[in-house]
């Protein structure tokens, strides 16, 4: 009997202790601070603007053409140089033209002596008549002879100056300041008046530069245009952080494109260093108009849901706050202005916002903390999310 009592004993005595231990609580272990990146929440300039990819054009391109016909002599340039309005740039053999000249010269000064003996029988015939001694024939006559011989040394004043309007013709001047192009023709050949292209000449102090954007934008950008200057700005593609040159919206294209839905716009740049060239791809940012306080975050601080928008800020526990916001536009591309929610000098979760929950613990990375970067420079504060710091792992909070 004793023997069967003792193994009911021990397993009454089992089922106790495992009735006593599931009735008390399991102690979850603590969660670590979540390591995160901030920025605080200031105010900041939100300027409103669009942008697109244009081209540099020149703002005046001639091509410069001989005006006479004749054997090119000489070309006064080298390609590419720079060339000042008015400076000679080619010239065409003179001597045919001077000949037509010195011809000219000749033909005026023999009719204009028998234009002179006309005038003298003219105005003695003017006596005679008066006196009945010749006829009314004769006297008409050489009142006809008077005035054809005056008439004809017109002409040849006339033969003479456009004479000497092509001889002048046979130095090729450049028509304005800018850069000479390639040589088209090389001295030797025959070139056609008005025909030949010889060169060309590009005004590229100052340029324009034409560039696109949505028709969404057309509205916003007529509405601003006109009211006060609005100031570009054109970087060339490859070298995003050189700014090149800033200058002024001068113009928008009459018509949308229908293929493409694209509007044209043309701005005007000094470009007293010539940093920009014609042909040369840009890309243009036009500045509208600047909201000046405007609390302006990272786009990737902002959560976006179907029930609004939302943001975590850092409290003065070290935990995240869930907060709604409510959002305004873009601003240049990678911000958005919050108009409602938070306040100047909170500090905002801009990176590791997929590790934090709401209330939960976080750990600033970066030195920032509550005095984190402002919005100047938002990814100061979220470098090293992704790498523990030491100290947070002397602390436990490093994952």
């Amino acid at each position: 009997m004793p023997r069967t009592v003792l193994p009911l004993l021990l397993a009454l005595t089992l089922c106790l202790a495992c009735l006593a231990g599931c009735d008390r609580k399991k102690v979850a272990p603590p969660q670590r601070p979540a390591p995160v990146g901030v920025v605080r929440a200031e105010l900041a300039d939100a300027p409103l603007a669009v942008r697109g990819v244009g081209h540099v054009t020149a703002m005046r391109t001639v091509t410069v053409t001989p005006q006479v016909t004749g054997k090119l002599l000489a070309m006064h340039f080298a390609e590419g140089d720079w060339v000042r309005e008015g400076q000679q740039l080619a010239s065409i053999d003179p001597q045919p033209f001077q000949a037509r000249v010195d011809e000219a010269v000749g033909t005026l000064g023999r009719d204009w002596a028998k234009a002179d003996q006309s005038t003298r029988d003219y105005l003695r015939y003017r006596e005679l008549i008066r006196k009945q001694v010749v006829s009314q024939e004769d006297f008409d006559q050489r009142k006809a002879d008077f005035e054809a011989a005056w008439q004809q040394v017109k002409a040849d004043q006339a033969t003479l100056a456009s004479a000497r309007i092509d001889l002048g013709y046979c130095r090729i001047l450049s028509p304005l300041e800018g850069v000479a192009g390639y040589q088209q023709v090389k001295p030797g050949n025959i070139v056609t008046a008005n025909t030949t292209s010889l060169f060309t000449v590009n005004q590229v102090r100052p340029v324009f530069v034409r560039f696109s954007v949505t028709e969404g934008d057309l509205a916003q950008v007529r509405r601003h245009f006109g009211a006060r200057p609005v100031p570009v700005s054109a970087r060339v593609p490859k070298e995003e952080q050189d700014l090149k040159e800033f200058g002024t919206l001068t113009a928008i294209d009459n018509a949308v494109d229908v293929q493409t839905g694209m509007i044209s716009l043309q701005a005007r740049f000094d470009n007293k260093d010539l940093a920009l060239w014609p042909g040369q791809f840009v890309n243009v940012t036009a500045t509208l108009d600047v909201e000046q306080g405007r609390i302006v975050l990272p786009f990737d601080a902002v959560m976006n849901r179907q029930d609004g928008s939302f943001v975590y800020v850092v409290t003065e526990k070290s935990t995240a706050e869930l907060r709604r916001v409510k959002t305004g536009r873009m601003v240049e591309r990678t911000r958005i202005v919050v108009e409602e929610g938070l306040s100047p000098g909170e500090t905002v979760i801009s990176e590791g916002v997929v590790r934090v929950a709401p209330g939960g613990a976080v750990l600033v990375q970066g030195g920032a903390g509550q005095g984190g970067s402002g919005l100047d420079k938002p990814s100061e504060a979220g470098q090293a999310p992704d790498k523990p710091a030491g100290a947070g792992q002397g602390k436990g909070g490093g994952q």
